[in-house]
């Protein structure tokens, strides 16, 4: 019933493992290095010029690898795996240690 809609609506259906964005580099010999560093492990990256700022480059890897591909690069894989949440007022939790 929904891919009918959809179709009657003019909207497709979503990508099931879109691309997101790993990283983004300063230069291309950094992106490149990184690129390699994700195909050595098995991880299939694109490498894009970033569209804001010239002369710079993103990597880009299916949803389902970002984790994994965060993680080879060097950056903070648990911003991926569970990320900060803000509280509403009067909700304290207490920190686990």
């Amino acid at each position: 019933m929904f891919r009918r809609l959809r179709s009657v609506l003019g909207r497709g259906e979503r990508e099931a493992d879109p691309l997101v964005k790993v990283a983004g580099m300063p230069t291309r010999h950094d992106a490149e290095t990184g690129l390699e560093a994700l195909e050595a492990k098995g991880i299939k990256a694109e490498l894009a010029p970033d569209s804001h700022n010239p002369g710079a480059f993103e990597l880009w890897v299916r949803a389902s690898q970002e984790p994994q591909a965060r993680l080879i690069m060097g950056l903070s894989g648990r911003s991926v795996i569970r990320l900060a949440r803000k509280r509403a007022e009067g909700d304290v939790r207490e920190e686990k240690a």
